[in-house]
């Protein structure tokens, strides 16, 4: 599971999980139409009066507000330069990597992602013209102190995982696993992956009760059931460990490890976007599909009934023959409503959508995953668009995709 969490006093946000705090210093307004916008001229020109490490940054910012229209968004690469905030009371650094005539969004050197809005902003300055994320052995040592004696770290080649002592070698291993197998999986199918910029942490809570503080502490709220998530906010996964009751297994505390990790690694490798929106169904297909053992194995031959995910599979089977709306494709990929309506029956769809297209058209699923992560992240994407990039990845006809869809899935049945 994905939690994208409201942004801490930020009632009205669409963009859930960040915390509104704001790049550049506080600009005027003009309002000749009774639209509130920067006045980006005057805030350009103010930065060019003065030579000095401050207002290079401010350079910056100028940059990326002057010239823009009310809702255009700036999508370039923006210089990877360290840059300092202050904002009242409080102060952070890290470095721009989105911004528009409101906000920015900035990766903080310990991988969280923060919402800054241009008009809020005390002061800006350039500390290095090299943003670095904190080294892993210092990320360590922060982790260390945020969680105490009761809890190890551990490090891995990708992975700093924090667990309760004696568990946490384990769970470093199955994380980096898990990382290493997503690579061999969709490299050779023509997936992109970057290296991700930051350390990935991971952190297993011993009981219910501790992950479900932690959650609330990060603006998240999980769902009765829900036993681990992937915050894109802190780039954190955090889950709870079943097995310490004695009520589950060791492999249904592995199977959460493995669907979150399979989040995190995406959206820290470029499959997905961070800040973007991404359709639920991808996301979750995704991480669905790579919950078999069929997929995550060194041997990529075989038939595709050895890669099938029995338990989604089984799921589809039962919910196509009883609830599933014909001709219904069209809705699942315009907007995630079915994941509101019920739940698992979304979930298994998107596994059995994203295993159908990863068997017999991966080519195009890695072209229509690399178009939703290089679009503008600041900008909505609406069902309309949707619908459209789905269509050009993998054509017009969507009644002709269906069909080849369920037929694909009535032969595994057999």
């Amino acid at each position: 599971m994905q939690i994208r969490p409201r942004a801490v006093n930020d009632e009205t946000s669409e963009r859930g999980g960040v915390s509104p705090l704001v790049l550049g210093r506080k600009p005027s307004w003009k309002e000749p139409d009774g639209v509130r916008r920067p006045a980006r001229k005057h805030l350009a020109l103010r930065c060019v009066r003065y030579r000095s490490v401050k207002t290079t940054s401010l350079l910056v910012v100028a940059f990326l507000i002057t010239g823009l229209g009310t809702n255009t968004s700036c999508w370039a690469e923006p210089p990877r330069s360290l840059i300092e905030i202050k904002v009242g009371k409080e102060q952070f650094s890290g470095r721009i990597v989105a911004a528009d005539d409101r906000d920015c969004w900035v990766f903080q050197r310990d991988g969280r992602m923060s919402r800054v809005r241009m008009d809020d902003v005390d002061d800006c300055s350039e500390v290095d013209p090299r943003f670095r994320p904190f080294p892993s052995l210092e990320l360590r040592d922060q982790l260390k102190t945020e969680f105490g004696r009761d809890f190890e770290v551990k490090a891995t080649s990708h992975y700093i995982v924090v667990a309760r002592n004696e568990s946490a070698e384990r769970y470093a291993k199955l994380f980096e696993q898990v990382y290493r197998q997503f690579h061999s999986y969709f490299v050779p199918r023509g997936f992109r992956m970057e290296e991700p910029e930051f350390p990935l942490v991971a952190v297993v809570f011993p009981d219910q009760a501790s992950f479900t503080k932690y959650c609330r502490a990060e603006g998240a709220n999980p769902k009765p059931g829900v036993v681990g998530f992937y915050l894109p906010v802190s780039n954190r996964v955090a889950l709870y460990d079943r097995t310490t009751s004695g009520r589950t297994r060791d492999d249904d505390t592995n199977d959460t490890v493995i669907h979150e990790a399979t989040h995190q690694v995406a959206f820290n490798t470029g499959v997905h976007s961070r800040i973007g929106q991404s359709p639920q169904w991808v996301v979750e297909g995704l991480a669905t599909l790579f919950e078999s053992d069929g997929i995550r194995a060194k041997q990529s031959g075989g038939s595709s009934l050895d890669r099938i995910n029995p338990e989604r599979f089984e799921w589809f089977q039962t919910y196509r023959r009883q609830r599933r709306v014909p001709a219904s494709l069209e809705s699942f990929v315009r907007n995630d409503s079915a994941f509101q309506r019920a739940a698992l029956d979304a979930y298994s769809e998107a596994w059995a959508l994203t295993f159908y297209l990863a068997e017999s058209r991966s080519a195009e699923l890695a072209a229509y995953l690399r178009s939703i992560a290089a679009r503008d992240p600041l900008k909505p994407y609406t069902a309309a668009e949707r619908l459209q990039d789905f269509r050009a990845a993998f054509g017009a006809d969507l009644t002709l995709i269906e069909s080849g869809f369920l037929r694909f899935h009535d032969r595994l049945a057999k």
